[in-house]
């Protein structure tokens, strides 16, 4: 009987030996410890542009949040947006502090961004579409979309919400290329 109990479990244990997950990941040399975070810079960065519940009241911050706050991407490597609703992403060329920014009126519902000091200016969420595209039935690009953004120099780039309340809520990051 102990004999036929140790083949059982032999048979056993090589079937199931079959059935262990297969570890793939992308020939580029940086084997199955590539997507762990270990702080090093990668070449393409999922980054979480609010999420969700985007109701307009001051101090939400389970929406007005940029997740991680420090990006880091490899010279010539994309960030890729998630936004999540009624938000814009803006990035700064190097230099550009939250400080630095200027802020208008509380009634106003964007920043008055300095465009020269702006490297990428996302979808307005507000409306319509881009000049030269057909008008569409629904105006708004507020729903949930990916805006991927390339960075060719090396340098800290400023990443806000150009959304006024929550710029002031703390939405903004930064974006560390090397």
């Amino acid at each position: 009987m102990d004999r036929r109990l140790a083949s059982t479990g032999l048979l056993l244990a090589a079937a199931s030996f079959g059935l262990a997950p297969v570890r793939a990941w992308a020939q580029d040399g940086h084997g199955p410890d590539h997507d762990r975070d270990n702080g090093e810079a990668r070449l393409s960065v999922t980054v979480s542009f609010g999420a969700g519940l985007n109701t307009a009241q001051p101090g939400n911050s389970a929406n007005h949040h940029i997740l991680p706050g420090l990006i880091k991407v490899r010279k010539g490597g994309v960030v890729n947006f998630v936004v999540a609703g009624f938000h814009q992403p803006v990035v700064y060329f190097p230099g550009v502090t939250p400080a630095s920014i200027a802020l208008p009126p509380a009634t106003s519902l964007f920043i008055n961004f300095d465009l020269p000091h702006a490297y990428y200016v996302g979808l307005a969420p507000a409306g319509g579409p881009p000049p030269g595209t057909p008008a569409t039935a629904n105006p708004s690009n507020a729903g949930n979309r990916v805006e991927s953004v390339s960075f060719a120099e090396a340098g800290d780039y400023l990443v806000i919400c150009n959304v006024r309340p929550h710029f002031v809520d703390g939405m903004h990051a930064i974006i560390r290329v090397r």
